[in-house]
């Protein structure tokens, strides 16, 4: 007789596609040894949370918050949340920087776990991807002011993908263990 499988529900937040990009990837890498459901959580409301045993939320940041959906989620959902087994990943350019790149030290991920007052049981933070060539003037004009002020990367020609996939890995089989 099996083991029945875990069911993981995965949301993400996403501003530009790369938080989707890395929850699709951690449902393919989970995918033998759970059942997954994945989708935004604009759509979170169709789901039923009391029908999964995890739940993983990933959440980018832009312009120095996480959006207001990922705030009303888990305020709405907290009571359900904290009876879970839970992941939340937080992708910001901030974590670029090697002295801001975990949840201990990253202050956005700090923020928002303290405003929310949520302790998800495993947590995550990496750096995003900075699509210039994507972004309309006054995004680009606004994200290369920030650039520039951070010593971050400023060719606004290029495509920069700053996430560490190890991180993204190391999470993935935290996950894998819950």
């Amino acid at each position: 007789m099996t083991a029945e499988k875990a069911k993981l529900l995965i949301l993400y937040s996403t501003v530009d596609g790369h938080t989707k990009h890395i929850c699709e990837y951690m449902s393919e890498k989970l995918n033998k040894d759970k059942k997954i459901t994945i989708g935004p959580i604009e759509e979170s409301d169709k789901y039923n949370l009391s029908d999964f045993n995890e739940i993983v939320l990933g959440a980018s940041v832009r312009y120095g918050y996480h959006r207001k959906n990922v705030y009303e989620f888990i305020e709405t959902n907290k009571k359900i949340l904290d009876q879970k087994k839970t992941a939340f990943f937080s992708l910001n350019l901030t974590a670029r920087k090697p002295e801001k790149n975990s949840p201990e030290t990253n202050p956005y991920i700090i923020k928002f776990l303290k405003k929310v007052d949520w302790k998800p049981t495993k947590k995550g933070v990496f750096a995003g991807r900075l699509d210039y060539p994507s972004l309309d003037c006054a995004n680009k004009l606004a994200i290369l002011l920030i650039m520039v002020i951070t010593n971050g990367p400023k060719d606004i020609s290029q495509v920069y993908e700053l996430t560490d996939w190890r991180k993204v890995d190391a999470l993935i089989e935290s996950i894998s263990k819950f």
